[in-house]
């Protein structure tokens, strides 16, 4: 775990990787990471040994003040000759967010594609976004607990989600990481399906699926609670996806590569004959986006990339079964020198 980085150490870093070559910043989220400003346009451009943030004239003033680097109005600044007087070979650049018409505008600067400088730039939490992430996930699971009181028989899962929405704002969200996911029933077999006007009847099986944004930092979850009595089929699935669940905790720690958390998992449904009800990947990254990188599924791009002290990721195994219903375990958790902390209660409940 990184003890808690300013965004002067942040950029530092970033920069300790360039080489002679500068690097253009555009994406608001690694804006915000690296100046500590939300902006809706900007521009940061470092080079190994310079920086420099560009924004037009609404933001000048505030830039002025806030930013931990230069600052130049954007329409007074030349790229070309910043890439001269620094003598500077390549531009860097995020190729997954960088729209085309946005790269025939730097073509003339000979920009080069360097995804993995990206990708990683948020990969390792500091001591100071583990505490937001923790909080977050602590606000999480206070709406969870308010939505298992408020299962009653005729709520819609529609009202559900907008009462946990409403619970969640009021006790200081900035907002919701997603829309929730309550799935009533055979509903449930849908991963990413969206609450509707279905009523709750005893003998429900109730997915919840949630998460919270406060203080820039996402929260995500999923619970299965069995509403009056439990269904025998799904409680079984339930027991299996909690085993699993289990199996890729057990191998949480530095060092082990993602694939084999996935596989850990994967493996008590192939034991059952139920791989193939488990249809997505195991879990992702989260700070300060639900989905971060890295994806953790075997066969993925990013399967063999190994954890690291101070990533935060999801694991959430689950199975689905069309017409009759799903279940799906999820925590959030920080992996430490020596394993790992849950950031939720009742890992295996």
């Amino acid at each position: 775990m990184r003890a808690i980085l300013t965004q002067k150490s942040r950029i530092k870093a970033l920069q300790e990787n360039l080489e002679d070559h500068a690097c253009l910043v555009e994406d608001p989220l690694n804006l915000f990471y690296l100046t500590g400003m939300q902006l809706s346009s900007g521009k940061l451009l470092l080079s190994s040994q310079a920086a420099l943030l560009l924004v037009d004239g609404r933001y000048v003033g505030a830039a002025q003040l806030q930013a931990p680097v230069p600052v130049q109005l954007e329409e007074k600044f030349s790229l070309t000759s910043f890439l001269k007087t620094h003598h500077l070979k390549k531009l860097l650049f995020d190729p997954t967010a960088t729209s085309y018409a946005r790269f025939l505008q730097l073509k003339e600067h000979r920009p080069l594609p360097r995804a993995e400088l990206f990708k990683t730039l948020r990969f390792v939490k500091d001591a100071s976004e583990i505490a937001a992430l923790k909080k977050s996930a602590a606000l999480a699971w206070q709406g969870f607990e308010y939505i298992k009181k408020s299962l009653k028989v005729g709520v819609t899962e529609k009202e559900l989600a907008k009462r946990f929405e409403l619970f969640s704002l009021k006790n200081g969200a900035d907002k919701l990481s997603f829309d929730p996911i309550i799935a009533f029933g055979a509903h449930g077999a849908m991963p990413h399906y969206r609450p509707g006007n279905t009523k709750l009847k005893e003998g429900d099986a109730v997915l919840i699926d949630i998460g919270v944004v406060l203080n820039h930092y996402h929260s995500d979850m999923t619970r299965v609670v069995f509403f009056k009595h439990k269904d025998p089929y799904l409680n079984s699935l339930y027991t299996l996806v909690k085993q699993a669940h289990k199996k890729a905790l057990e191998l949480c720690k530095p060092g082990t590569p993602l694939k084999a958390l996935d596989h850990a998992a994967r493996d008590v449904f192939k034991r059952e004959n139920l791989e193939h009800l488990f249809i997505h990947a195991l879990g992702h990254g989260i700070g300060l986006q639900t989905h971060e990188f890295p994806r953790i599924k075997e066969g993925g791009e990013e399967e063999n990339t190994l954890l690291e002290s101070g990533m935060v990721l999801t694991i959430e195994p689950g199975l689905y079964v069309p017409g009759k219903g799903g279940v799906r375990h999820e925590d959030t958790l920080v992996i430490t020198p020596s394993g790992f902390t849950n950031f939720y209660k009742g890992a295996l409940g």
